[in-house]
């Protein structure tokens, strides 16, 4: 900063830093004792420059708590004020409005704004967690080289600077970049290399060992390892509930049904389509009934795998859509019905 600040400024802005440390470790009772105070003490503040900072950790903050809806609302009264932004704030502005795009799953959007941000970063340790989350929005949007590049550069920086948390997070998600190029010897160093963090007092993480443990599940499962894949799925499902814990129940179950532990299988499929509907997430209501069809009730099998195909093609489900469809290809391909098999091996490839 290039004015002399008041105790106050000065002040302001080591809190601001702290703040941000403890939202970017998701440390969100530390965080929320601390944006009480930064709102009560800001009004004394005088340096325009400090004022701009807190307003942005303010939108920060409230992507972290995943209240979209506030975040965008503070961006725009922030916006139409028409800052003139130092360096440092012109990061924070185009690095957290990236940060908005992909919590609205607008990857494209946010890796123009990250890759805007990157202009201006000079804080070395800032960058694990930057290009951790320009190689996560590369990766949710099928740039798999480029997400892989950006995984090794947050990897450096994170060894570098000794940031545990973000040495597991690009592990698992060079992980997944392996395992879904069927590079499973590799894909399995990095989960376990990421599995094998362990959190202390000041780090978030039961979510994360949740998410290595469904995805060495996944890498198991894919190979047909299902007595493997169970054992990952059951410790995913086992850990505090998270947000792949639907998933690693659907997942848990199918593995089941393969190992036919049909009565394990049928335990855990009762939770799922019971919490699917509680929730009300219709995905996971057509994914258990397809499954449900496909181990138990063989006689709808067709008619609801076909239905439920149609319906994550009308929600542009495109992953969903190749999952079942390529699996429906087959079974018709094993009956000998060429026309349908060719028709859902084509809707596979769309």
């Amino acid at each position: 900063m290039n004015i002399v600040l008041s105790e106050t400024d000065k002040n302001l802005s080591a809190l601001l830093l702290d703040f941000y440390g403890m939202i970017k470790q998701e440390r969100k009772e530390a965080a929320a004792i601390l944006a009480e105070v930064i709102e009560a003490i800001k009004k004394d503040a005088a340096a325009e420059e400090v004022l701009v900072a807190a307003d942005l950790l303010a939108i920060r903050y409230k992507i972290m708590q995943e209240e979209i809806h506030d975040a965008e609302r503070l961006m725009g009264k922030f916006e139409a004020k028409g800052h003139a932004l130092t360096p440092l704030n012109t990061y924070y502005y185009h690095y957290f409005k990236g940060q908005m795009f992909f919590q609205e799953n607008r990857w494209k959007d946010a890796i123009r704004y990250f890759e805007h941000a990157e202009l201006y970063i000079t804080e070395e340790e800032e960058k694990a967690d930057f290009y951790f989350k320009l190689a996560h929005a590369y990766y949710q949007a099928y740039i798999p080289a480029l997400s892989a590049y950006n995984s090794a550069k947050a990897l450096h920086y994170a060894a570098e600077y000794n940031q545990q948390p973000y040495l597991a997070k690009c592990n698992l998600l060079l992980g997944l970049i392996h395992l879904e190029a069927r590079n499973f010897n590799r894909a399995e160093s990095h989960l376990l290399e990421a599995l094998a963090f362990q959190p202390s007092d000041t780090t978030s993480s039961s979510e994360l060992t949740a998410m290595v443990q469904h995805n060495l599940g996944l890498l198991s499962f894919v190979q047909q390892e299902f007595k493997g894949a169970i054992h990952y799925f059951e410790q995913a499902v086992q850990a505090a509930p998270n947000n792949n814990y639907l998933k690693s129940i659907y997942y848990l179950t199918e593995s089941l049904f393969h190992a036919d532990c049909q009565q394990e299988a049928m335990h855990y499929y009762r939770i799922g389509f019971e919490m699917s509907k509680a929730e009300q997430d219709a995905i996971y209501q057509w994914a258990f009934a397809m499954l449900h069809k496909q181990f138990i009730d063989r006689d709808c099998f067709e008619c609801v795998w076909k239905q439920g195909i149609s319906y994550f093609e009308s929600i542009d489900d495109k992953s969903s859509v190749y999952y079942y469809s390529i699996r429906l290809a087959r079974y018709y391909t094993m009956k000998g019905e060429a026309k349908p098999a060719n028709y859902y091996y084509q809707l596979a490839m769309q």
